[in-house]
């Protein structure tokens, strides 16, 4: 290789001089970016950017590599310059065309004839000069038509057009030539020179007459339909005798109101807009809502004069001073363009353009025009004459302009809150009958509760009265304990009805023949015992004694246990119990109490031993055949045994045996009152008699 190489891509060339010029980097981006403007430094030697400054060929080894890390690209990519295109280039012409017209009046020509912009200039003057139908009936093409920027042109534009246009009021203007070419004009110069500005003559009468050819029947049509509103309402407020009425009781009310000093006679339409005004004494109706009610209810036949003057809502948005103004001109237009043909502007069809067709056109309607215009003042006059006559028959004054525009919208309040006033009444009205049969049907309901809460038949064991039910509910709700019992009670009952003595054994029921009997006959086994034993071995069973004072007491216990079973039911306590879980409880309160049963059953038998040692001296009556013979039951022994596990609690048994019996010793009277009583009857079970016998 030729010469030392540095820098890898560019030699060096030493005879140089160094520079101080940055220059372009070696890459460039492929599209213009957008530019970086830099607030340069001056001398960037002397600064901190002086170790920036590398070499070309570093430099050139910077930006590939970050041309290779793709940095470069993100930034060509992110910061890319909008192209800029040039807009309007074809309108490089415009500036060739002279204007003359006004700006404003250009863009006015712009916007009328947008339709016709694809035409060429000679077809939209032939258009317009032909009396086209497109034109006619193109509501803003004729109103920009009749402009005064058309019809009225200033003499700076007549002398600057003048060059351009054509005489056709000469003899010969087919013949004349124009001084400069209208091509150099714009299209909406060259529009405005061949129709406003070379027909200007005659322009204005004739648009004007152009349009009356398409709105004289409309416009006929919406003014004659206002008349006959206003003459229809007028009529109406004559007629009504109802509205005569209502405004006399009015006045009666008021004057009524009123002290000496201002009583009336009559009074204007304006005081009826302060009737919503008068409040009562508690701010909720007014002497409207009063007056409403009072012909609704006590005059019926007044009620329909809102629906004969009804019109009034509708015809207050008539202005009839603005109506009157639109009639007249309707009429003034017609005569006018009558007079332009007759020996005006458009009476000379020689000083026409050639080819305008104004006076066929516009003679060709002005028959019925003249026809409606006359129509028209008939009925201008009728409804001028009508609505002064009305105002002065209800005391307002015709001359008056304020009372000549005011005096449907008057009318039309009163009866806009005369409406308000009767759905407000008939509100109430409905919204008190329905608080009236609301109170009937509640004092109904009491009055049948209160025959139902009535004291009726005391029953058995409760004399009727609320507060003794309520204290025998809070009596018995907590003695679950003694429900549980006299429902053991029964059951033990059913099973054992032999009543068993002291020592003897517990008889199975396959061993009773009376059971046997009554399981073959389906009779219970209670009663059969009963109805045998009892006879046979003269032993009083708890369902033959005889009834004692508890009776009552029993009565008045199945009430509170009713009661009891209702208010734990309100409760939701033991009532909603298993029978499974209170058979349970009920073997586990029996096995609980056995043993303290057998305790004190054996401590009552020491006692007893130890009373009897000590009275053995003592003499006790003798039977018959001269042994000591036991006292017989006592009632309490009777009442004791009949009552149950109430005097002994389930579970206990009598004594195996006595002393006097062991021994065979005659025994003092206590000690064979303590036999007797230890060998009274006990329902209990044979398994807890098994027990306490041995």
């Amino acid at each position: 290789m030729p010469g030392p190489a540095s820098g890898r891509f560019l030699a060096q060339n030493a005879g140089l001089p160094a520079t101080n010029s940055v220059g372009l980097p070696v890459v460039r981006p492929k599209k213009k970016l957008k530019a970086f403007h830099w607030d340069k430094v001056d001398t960037p030697l002397a600064t901190h950017w002086a170790a920036h400054t590398p070499s070309p060929e570093s430099r050139e080894e910077k930006y590939h590599e970050l041309s290779k890390k793709g940095i470069l690209d993100e930034v060509e990519k992110l910061f890319m310059a909008k192209e800029i295109k040039k807009l309007g280039g074809g309108s490089a012409k415009k500036d060739d065309k002279k204007q003359i017209i006004s700006n404003d009046l250009r863009k006015a020509f712009e916007i009328a004839l947008a339709k016709f912009s694809q035409y060429p200039v000679e077809k939209v003057v032939q258009m317009i000069i032909h009396c086209d139908k497109d034109v006619l009936d193109n509501p803003v093409v004729m109103d920009f038509l009749q402009k005064d920027d058309l019809c009225n042109i200033s003499d700076n534009t007549a002398k600057v057009m003048a060059p351009y246009s054509k005489d056709w009021t000469g003899p010969d203007a087919g013949k004349d030539t124009r001084e400069q070419d209208p091509n150099e004009l714009t299209r909406q110069d060259q529009i405005y020179l061949y129709t406003a500005f070379e027909l200007h003559h005659y322009w204005k009468s004739r648009m004007r007459a152009l349009a009356l050819t398409r709105s004289f029947e409309q416009d006929y049509e919406e003014i004659t339909d206002k008349m006959r509103a206003v003459v229809g309402v007028s009529e109406s407020l004559r007629d009504s005798v109802s509205l005569m009425n209502v405004l006399g009781l009015i006045l009666d009310i008021g004057n009524y109101m009123n002290d000496a000093n201002k009583q009336a006679r009559g009074f204007k339409l304006s005081s009826l807009a302060r009737l919503g005004m008068v409040k009562d004494d508690k701010n909720e109706s007014t002497l409207a809502d009063l007056v409403e009610r009072i012909v609704r209810q006590q005059y019926p036949e007044w009620e329909d004069f809102a629906k004969d003057i009804e019109g009034v809502i509708a015809a207050q948005k008539i202005n009839i001073e603005q109506l009157q103004a639109d009639a007249k001109r309707y009429i003034d237009n017609i005569k006018n363009v009558q007079m332009s043909l007759d020996s005006g502007n458009l009476s000379d069809p020689k000083k026409f353009h050639p080819q305008d067709r104004v006076s066929q056109i516009v003679q060709r309607v002005m028959k019925d025009a003249r026809f409606k215009a006359e129509q028209m003042q008939l009925y201008l006059e009728e409804m001028v004459r009508t609505y002064n006559d009305i105002m002065v028959f209800y005391g307002e004054d015709p001359a008056d302009d304020n009372a000549r525009r005011d005096f449907f919208s008057k009318l039309a309040s009163f009866i806009n809150e005369w409406k308000r006033s009767r759905e407000k009444n008939i509100q109430l009205e409905e919204q008190r009958k329905r608080n009236e049969a609301s109170m009937k049907r509640k004092n109904a309901q009491f009055k049948a509760l209160q025959a139902a809460e009535a004291p009726g038949p005391a029953s058995p064991g409760s004399a009727g009265a609320m507060d003794s039910l309520l204290e025998k509910l809070r009596a018995a709700a907590p003695q679950t304990r003694d429900q549980r019992d006299r429902r053991r009670r029964a059951r033990l009952k059913d099973k054992h009805q032999v009543r068993i003595a002291s020592g003897q054994q517990v008889p199975d029921f396959n061993e009773i023949p009376e059971v046997e009997a009554a399981l073959q006959t389906g009779k219970s086994v209670a009663s059969a015992i009963t109805a045998d034993d009892g006879a046979s071995n003269g032993l009083l069973s708890p369902n033959s004694l005889p009834p004692t004072k508890e009776a009552p007491d029993a009565e008045e216990d199945d009430v509170a246990r009713r009661a009891a079973a209702l208010l734990q039911s309100f409760q939701g306590g033991d009532g909603a119990e298993d029978d499974a879980e209170k058979r349970e409880s009920l073997r586990k309160s029996r096995r609980q109490t056995a043993a303290e049963e057998r305790n004190m059953r054996r401590r009552r038998r020491e006692k007893a031993q130890t009373s009897t040692t000590g009275e053995d001296g003592k003499d006790g009556p003798t039977g018959a055949d001269g042994t000591e013979a036991a006292p017989s039951a006592s009632a309490e022994d009777l009442s004791a045994a009949a009552d149950g596990p109430s005097s002994s609690r389930p579970g206990t048994a009598t004594s195996a045996g006595t002393p006097a019996e062991e021994t065979g010793t005659e025994a003092t009277p206590a000690a064979t009152a303590t036999a007797t009583a230890t060998a009274t009857v006990t329902d209990t079970s044979p398994e807890e008699s098994k027990e306490t016998t041995g």
